[in-house]
């Protein structure tokens, strides 16, 4: 078995990266939790703007999407909460799980930003809300970590 080699002490860039996880985890739960509470206003949105029949159709999918989408953003929130002691304490392997969350924020801001289009964000606020969160959410997260990677 190898031995662990020791993590380098801390620096002032892992206390802010660490905060920056933890508090964007929070922030991800809490935007997973008003995107699930969300699940039945956009169930009648799609309602309103289709056919009983295409809606029929169109819902269960989009449905489970969407649930899906806000379970994944809960966990993402909880390994982001999870790993900021580590990266606080200069432990690599945190600050690499740290570095996935944060592209994964960013990709979700960037495919949210591109799919959506802005027409949309005028017609749920709610929505306009989540997306910006999540964006600033990605831009906060992503500036620590990447200004602390190790050299």
């Amino acid at each position: 078995m190898r031995a662990r080699a020791e993590s380098p002490p801390p620096r002032p860039i892992d206390r802010l990266a660490g905060r920056a996880l933890a508090v964007s985890g929070v922030a991800l739960i809490l935007v997973a939790l008003l995107h699930l509470a969300m699940t039945d206003e956009i169930g009648q949105i799609v309602r309103r703007n289709t056919t009983g029949r295409a809606f029929g159709f169109l819902w269960p999918p989009y449905q489970l999407d969407h649930v899906a989408v806000g379970v994944l953003m809960m966990a993402l929130g909880a390994v982001g909460i999870l790993m900021a002691d580590g990266v606080r304490s200069g432990d690599p392997r945190a600050w690499r799980v740290g570095l996935v969350v944060s592209a994964s924020v960013v990709g979700l801001a960037v495919s949210i930003m591109f799919t959506v289009g802005l027409r949309y964000f005028g017609e749920a606020p709610a929505f306009a809300l989540a997306a910006a969160v999540i964006g600033v959410v990605g831009i906060g997260l992503s500036l620590p970590l990447l200004l602390g990677l190790r050299r």
